[in-house]
């Protein structure tokens, strides 16, 4: 099979947790997600339909690997069948420390990601099968990603907008590098809003203001993900948290902010060591691991 000429957001999400299943427990969990949010079901077997070629060949491929037959034809290109005889669906979305991976089964079939050049962003999953939709909103919103229903066009949707949710999503699925991307890109628009917002500054004042707000907020994202935070006080490590919750604030909004929700007294300047501070921390960290 070709890959098509079409890439994708929701693309690249899927091809990248399609490259973590990494054994048969990984696969067989996918696959339960794959059917869940794919499959028509009919008296003795499952029939899929992938629409982008690349998806389907490495979904195939690792079926093959793990000794799960399926059944196509040359002339199906975007379909197979999955006979009940040769697979067992679990009627409760029950696996323990798979459920990430049954999770990503469900959005290589069915799931969509909207991330247009806008502020809006869209995350949308669906299923042929109302009773199987159900569960997996159940499971999802078990762990508070807030889903919403809506029935179209025979197909039973789910939806959240929100962005927090999403990346959420995104991480639950085992899709680092494409939360990576798509926080990275929250952060440019949200520079670019702030840009377009104010009128009556130097603009290149603003940029370098702004360039640097992003730069700190990355550093204190990183600080968190690597697990850095041992290398801080509690004072450093309450006004990390403030300016990754506040990425706009300034410096002297966030100086308020402590003395008065904190009873932490720091000046600008200090501000300003501390985060120097936290750069100086994230580049030998860098370091280190090249």
């Amino acid at each position: 099979m070709k890959q098509t000429n079409k890439s994708s957001f929701s693309w690249e999400v899927k091809k990248e947790v399609l490259n973590n299943l990494k054994n048969k427990d990984d696969i067989i969990a996918f696959i339960n997600g794959l059917i869940y949010a794919n499959a028509v079901e009919y008296p003795t077997f499952y029939e899929l339909k992938i629409k982008n070629s690349f998806i389907l060949e490495k979904i195939l491929i690792r079926m093959e690997k793990s000794n799960i037959p399926f059944f196509t034809q040359k002339k199906w290109k975007t379909k197979f069948l999955i006979d009940k005889k040769d697979f067992k669906v679990k009627n409760e979305i029950v696996f323990k420390d798979r459920l990430t991976f049954f999770f990503a089964g469900v959005f290589c079939g069915s799931g969509n990601i909207s991330v247009h050049d806008t502020t809006s962003y869209h995350l949308e999953i669906s299923s042929h099968d109302y009773n199987k939709i159900m569960k997996i909103m159940d499971k999802l919103n078990y762990y508070e990603f807030n889903f919403m229903y809506l029935s179209r066009k025979n197909k039973h949707i789910l939806y959240i907008k929100k962005l927090d949710k999403l990346l959420d999503f995104l991480s639950a699925i085992g899709a680092k590098k494409s939360w990576f991307k798509l926080q990275n890109l929250k952060i440019k628009r949200d520079f670019e809003n702030v840009s377009n917002r104010i009128n009556n500054i130097d603009f290149s004042n603003l940029q370098k203001i702004a360039k640097s707000s992003i730069k700190h907020n990355q550093n204190i994202d990183y600080v968190f993900e690597h697990n850095l935070l041992d290398l801080f006080n509690e004072n450093q490590l309450v006004f990390l948290r403030i300016k990754s919750e506040k990425k706009w604030a300034s410096l002297n909004e966030i100086c308020l902010i402590l003395e008065q929700e904190h009873n932490i007294f720091v000046s600008k300047s200090g501000l300003n060591h501390w985060l120097r501070k936290l750069n100086q921390i994230v580049e030998n960290h860098k370091k280190e691991q090249n």
